[in-house]
């Protein structure tokens, strides 16, 4: 047997590698083997997704992803592919590890594209959006163990470069932490909206397991150095006196002015406005959930009834990136962040606000037809926004255009080079599809398309630690099951019927077509 440990974890190394090599000392493979696939199936079978159609596993991969791009279909190469990133997630995210970076924890390179390291302007983010939804929340541990860290670090970086309380995280950081800007140019390293997205996690967290334990000595240790950093670094626009972020800007976009100008800064960009308010609201929520109302509370409470909206519709219909409809050098730019509020964010949403939600499609078909999308991980992120829009067709267009043009044999997403985000990101984005609970109730298969005629789903996760199983034929849910541990109220939405359930914990709701 070969074992192996590094310096990272501790200087007893060598001591930690002996102790392991004794521990699988006459132990026989077969016995290894069957302890570890014992372990990783109690994560991956507590989901299950089947996409009925034509069988091809006959074939290898490759021939299945040649299929694909001469223009074939192939419902099982998608389920499979969504299978592969929870794989992934189990097998490099676990507790008392280091989380997911831009590579997992493949990377073959003594240089590594991009250091392998962690980008928190979406990249870091994306690891981890299947988690909750796809039952692997115990995962998330190396996640939070990480960005509290940076966070710790980040106290520093506030005070010393910003004379500013809280804490501040850079757009970018690495194994070790730091909190620091790194890079050369302000359009790459100036982004300072990459702690409110890390928060918007703890907050998921909560949402979807109930662990108040977690709400209380983490997330709301967490929110509130953030919160108090931004509410620091707001200043007032002299334009309309409404606050905002200044400097502000779009993660590694620019834009012109009207003397053709590139820029990076602005006063409140969308993302860096509506990652604000998010925060103030989680931390707004949080603290009256702890009955926590103190000082901090009335002034982010005071800061958020100023706070200038992130969302605003250009004259184009479009939503703004900037403060102000500037012309942009890349129309196409792969980084979609002024939609950040209706997707991972819910402040966006067909029903509460019709207009902002037709301004998202404007934005997306603007992006689209100038380009867009020429990432994996951006193509992924469409596949959500698609899912948000619950259009399952358009969905599904870019599902095949991944597998066109993303993924290779080994099912690896390419950015390119290889960038393991897209496949969180498209795993994350099948669940979207299939099952959504942003908006205080579940919609069960809000984004079907046309091709997934029939198919079934067990083991995701909605928000309020309900556990989801799904049977469809003829493109309409045939058998819904909710599961409620802990209990609890909510709505399900099943085509046009809602329906008001109220559970006691460990009981469960069946509904069956007639």
């Amino acid at each position: 047997y070969i074992v192996n440990n590094t310096s990272y974890y501790g200087q007893d190394f060598v001591e930690r590698s002996a102790r392991d090599l004794q521990a699988v000392l006459g132990r026989s493979f077969d016995e290894l083997a069957d302890r570890h696939i014992q372990d990783y199936q109690g994560y991956f079978n507590r989901v299950s997704l089947d996409l009925e159609g034509p069988d091809y596993t006959n074939l290898t991969t490759t021939q299945r992803l040649e299929r694909v791009r001469e223009g074939a279909d192939d419902p099982g190469l998608e389920a499979l592919l969504f299978h592969y990133g929870r794989y992934l997630l189990i097998s490099c995210s676990r507790p008392g590890t280091n989380p997911a970076n831009l590579q997992g924890l493949w990377n073959r390179h003594i240089e590594a594209p991009w250091n392998a390291d962690y980008h928190l302007n979406i990249n870091i983010q994306m690891n981890y959006w299947p988690a909750e939804v796809t039952n692997l929340s115990d995962l998330t541990e190396p996640f939070f163990s990480f960005v509290d860290r940076v966070i710790e670090r980040g106290k520093s970086t506030a005070q010393v470069n910003y004379g500013m309380q809280g804490a501040v995280l850079p757009h970018a950081t690495d194994l070790w932490a730091p909190a620091w800007l790194r890079a050369a140019t302000p359009f790459w390293g100036s982004w300072l909206g990459a702690g409110g997205w890390l928060m918007q996690h703890y907050w998921q967290h909560f949402a979807f397991t109930g662990d108040e334990s977690f709400l209380r000595e983490r997330a709301y240790p967490a929110m509130r150095e953030i919160a108090t950093f931004y509410g620091d670094y707001l200043i007032e626009d002299p334009r309309d006196h409404q606050l905002v972020m200044a400097p502000s800007s779009s993660p590694e976009n620019q834009y012109f002015l009207p003397d053709s100008t590139q820029v990076t800064f602005c006063l409140g960009s969308a993302i860096d406005q509506q990652i604000v308010a998010e925060v103030f609201d989680h931390f707004l929520k949080a603290s009256e959930l702890l009955d926590l109302r103190d000082k901090l509370y009335q002034d982010i409470k005071a800061k958020r009834s100023k706070l200038r909206s992130g969302t605003v519709i250009g004259p184009d219909g479009r939503l703004l990136e900037w403060d102000r409809p500037y012309a942009e050098p890349e129309p196409g730019h792969r980084h979609m962040s002024h939609l950040y509020a209706f997707h991972p964010g819910d402040a966006i949403t067909r029903s509460g606000t019709p207009d902002l939600f037709q301004a998202v499609r404007n934005t997306l078909q603007y992006r689209l037809d100038h380009g867009g999308a020429g990432t994996g991980w951006s193509r992924a992120w469409l596949i959500n926004f698609s899912a948000r829009l619950q259009d399952g067709n358009m969905a599904h267009d870019h599902i095949r255009l991944l597998l066109q043009k993303s993924i290779t044999t080994n099912l690896f997403d390419m950015h390119p080079p290889f960038q393991i985000d897209g496949n969180f990101g498209y795993t994350a984005g099948i669940a979207e599809m299939l099952i959504q609970s942003h908006e205080d109730h579940i919609a069960i298969l809000p984004a079907l398309p046309d091709l997934w005629a029939s198919g079934s789903v067990s083991g995701l996760k909605a928000r309020g630690n309900f556990e989801v199983s799904i049977k469809w034929e003829d493109h309409q849910a045939s058998h819904v099951l909710i599961a409620a541990p802990n209990g609890g109220k909510t709505r399900v939405q099943i085509g046009n019927a809602e329906i008001p359930v109220d559970l006691a914990p460990g009981e469960s709701f069946t509904w069956t077509r007639n």
